[in-house]
């Protein structure tokens, strides 16, 4: 009779180990583990420590011209590369990413863009759900 709204998953922030702030930039490739903010620029990849449960934040301000992967993210910058995340991924309103997409779960506001392919991934190969979105430039603010 009465409808329960159903709850979107939310991931939890309690500290982050490693922080790249706004005024840092850095060229080069990177590995985190446990936690990592980014508020600056990084040009390079950015991956996770494979077998972590990681989390990647990434601020309204920061950028990253790369690849990135990591278990759990939060987005709100740039990205120009590729991204996977293996289990939560929220991309909120200033999101930007030109690249393409592969997550296992997806929070997406209002204003988020993505200039690529978003993928889901399932718990077997080849059960992947594909969704094409029309190419469009990202605007950047």
């Amino acid at each position: 009779m009465f409808s329960r709204k159903k709850s979107t998953p939310r991931i939890a922030i309690d500290q982050f180990s490693s922080l790249v702030s706004g005024n840092l930039s850095l060229d080069g490739d990177m590995t985190f583990e446990d936690g990592l903010k980014v508020s600056g620029e990084i040009r390079g990849d950015v991956r996770h420590k494979p077998g972590t449960h990681s989390l990647l934040a990434l601020s309204a301000e920061g950028r990253i011209e790369g690849n990135v992967s990591s278990y759990d993210a939060l987005i709100d910058g740039t990205i120009v590369g590729d991204l996977l995340v293996e289990h939560l991924l929220e991309l909120h309103s200033n999101a930007r990413v030109r690249g393409n997409i592969r997550y296992r779960q997806l929070s997406m506001e209002s204003g988020a863009v993505v200039d690529g392919t978003l993928s889901r991934m399932g718990d077997e190969e080849g059960s992947a759900q594909v969704l094409e979105l029309p190419r469009s430039r990202v605007r950047e603010g």
